[in-house]
């Protein structure tokens, strides 16, 4: 298996291509316009960096999830980060005057530089 960081953003649908370009840092990425509650756990299992705009990730899915390292928030989505924190998940909130496109990709490009240290 690859060292490299596997993104997976959960409901991309919240920005537009445009918007958001896939990052350049080495890494494996996957996006879903959106995803049921019942798809958190496939579309998640191989992931060590999860960003959710509103689709939750609760604590059944976070026990499954022993390769998630972060999870990013980027708007309204439920996270239950006293399991995040229980399991060694860093999560992280983009605040609602800072969900941009940018900052996200700065958010990611140091959580992406921290896990290479």
């Amino acid at each position: 298996m690859s060292g490299k960081e596997r993104v997976v953003f959960l409901d991309r649908a919240a920005f537009t291509p445009d918007a958001l370009p896939i990052p350049a840092f080495d890494h494996n990425w996957s996006e879903y316009p959106g995803t049921d509650a019942a798809d958190v756990v496939p579309r998640l299992f191989w992931a060590t960096l999860a960003i959710t705009h509103a689709c939750a990730i609760d604590a059944a899915a976070i026990a499954q999830l022993h390769k998630l390292k972060h999870v990013v928030v980027t708007g309204p989505a439920m996270v239950d980060e006293a399991a995040c924190a229980a399991r060694g998940i860093a999560v992280r909130h983009l605040s609602s005057t800072g969900a941009s496109a940018q900052s996200l990709i700065r958010l990611l490009e140091t959580l992406v530089a921290q896990a290479a240290h």
